[in-house]
């Protein structure tokens, strides 16, 4: 099914280039087959033995610009029976400087606080709900995403923890915890302060 969602995807995407640059009906199948050949050898060698030749291959394919590759890459280190392999998909991911998509939902009475905290991050968050959008910051270390003295994103296992700087220094004023799931998504709680707890989650295939 994710095959020919793929192969759907590349005939479209080079429909719009032919009418871009004039190419005929010919060149255009030709080159959507061309993306549909690329993709089943990524999916072969991605079946490879070697784990760590997998690792290595998602992380370069995190780098294309073609987004069938990169969620054929996280999708098949998501989806991993290997707990390394699941674990090292959150570690590839950041380290390919993905931006990553916050959802947020809480169930208190108010959130002053948080609320604030996402519009001035340049997110929305209305009738409890928000979503925020954030770059994976630089790579420190190989749990560690941030600067020398402070990680902005921790890495325990298939756990990611976020501290935002926030506002004007570092401060634990925004804490958010998540795990990753069997389906891909990292679930947590993101708190302000200690008081104000909504509930998030993070899609990594996105």
């Amino acid at each position: 099914m994710l095959m020919c969602r793929l192969a759907l995807l590349s005939a479209v995407a080079a429909l719009f280039t032919s009418a871009a640059t004039g190419q005929t009906f010919e060149e255009v199948m030709s080159a959507a087959q061309g993306s549909v050949g690329d993709i089943e050898k990524y999916q072969q060698a991605l079946q490879n033995p070697d784990q760590r030749l997998q690792y290595a291959l998602v992380q370069q394919m995190l780098k294309l610009k073609d987004p069938a590759l990169q969620r054929i890459a996280k999708e098949h280190a998501l989806f991993s029976t290997n707990p390394v392999m699941r674990e090292a998909a959150i570690k590839a991911i950041l380290d390919s400087g993905a931006t990553l998509r916050i959802q947020l939902a809480g169930t208190g009475e108010t959130y002053e606080k948080i609320g604030d905290w996402v519009l001035k991050s340049g997110g929305t968050f209305i009738n409890k709900r928000g979503e925020l959008l954030v770059k994976a910051s630089d790579v420190v270390n190989d749990a560690c995403w941030g600067n020398e003295k402070h990680c902005v994103f921790r890495q325990v296992g298939t756990t990611l923890q976020f501290n935002p700087y926030y506002p004007g220094n570092y401060t634990n004023q925004i804490n958010l915890t998540t795990n990753l799931g069997n389906d891909g998504v990292l679930r947590g709680t993101l708190t302000h302060a200690g008081s104000e707890v909504v509930q998030v989650q993070i899609d990594l295939k996105e």
